[in-house]
């Protein structure tokens, strides 16, 4: 509770420096396959691009050269209309960087935002990788608790949530998900909600253990492990394939990394 309250803390002092959208724009890229493309990161309900400011840093540091965030309002715009923001930002950005595909990483609501984009708008053709902080995929209890269309739409067994239930498109299936998941966040109620559980999603499950709602984002070992994520899918040499990367040091802190169940496949991530 006091990883979760500092975290807490410090997106609200980081708040006023995402206020503004970011402007778009086109890096050199590195000639390296596995760092050029494209990464967009999606914020959640209530917060703004500000909430990924640890996982910018090491995207840069691992040699990502096109790393973007989008904000959004949804107090003024539900999920569907989000989800159609996304795409127009997905189309800008490919065709400014003249990426064929890119990759997408949603904290919360921004992870139902993707999921919706891939599923319903035919975004399965343009993401090759997906990955999900901290969304709940089933709806959570705690947004009975909320007021307004996008807060009714995260609710279990809401309209979106069973449009997101039904069968997948074939290039949904083509994405590949990653989904982290934590046995402490207190606001995707049920905790396995934030699984991605879609039997026609090829999908991995990582256990961000012990880690809050808000510290699971600006977690420095889960920036690491997306990092890593998005090196596996571009095929980078030494990057094991749907295995989340545990540091060490981050290893001797957390105790040992356990791999559960298979399908969906599940694993864990320390402190």
């Amino acid at each position: 509770m006091v990883r979760e309250a500092m975290s807490s803390a410090r997106c609200a002092w980081w708040y006023p420096l995402g206020i503004l959208d970011a402007v778009i724009t086109r890096s050199d890229p590195s000639g390296d396959v596995t760092h050029d493309t494209p990464v967009i990161l999606v914020h959640g309900f209530g917060h703004n691009r500000s909430g990924w400011t640890v996982a910018q840093h090491h995207l840069r540091e691992a040699g990502f050269t096109s790393i973007h965030t989008m904000n959004y309002d949804p107090f003024r715009h539900d999920i569907p209309a989000l989800a159609e923001q996304l795409a127009t930002r997905v189309k800008l950005i490919k065709m400014i960087t003249g990426a064929e595909r890119v990759h997408l990483v949603g904290h919360s609501l921004g992870g139902v935002l993707i999921r919706w984009y891939v599923q319903v708008l035919g975004g399965g053709q343009h993401v090759d990788t997906a990955i999900t902080v901290a969304s709940p995929h089933e709806g959570t209890r705690v947004a009975y608790g909320a007021v307004g269309p996008t807060a009714a739409q995260l609710r279990p067994g809401s309209p979106v949530m069973r449009r997101l239930a039904r069968p997948a498109a074939s290039e949904a299936k083509q994405v590949r998900w990653i989904g982290f998941y934590s046995n402490l966040d207190l606001l995707i109620r049920p905790a396995r909600s934030a699984k991605i559980s879609h039997p026609d999603l090829r999908a991995t499950n990582i256990l961000a253990k012990d880690h809050g709602h808000m510290s699971a984002m600006v977690s420095p070992v889960v920036a690491r492990s997306i990092v890593h994520q998005l090196e596996a899918s571009e095929g980078k040499p030494g990057t094991a394939d749907l295995l989340p990367l545990i540091e060490p040091a981050a290893a001797a802190v957390s105790g040992s990394v356990s791999a559960d169940v298979d399908v969906p496949h599940v694993v864990a991530v320390g402190h």
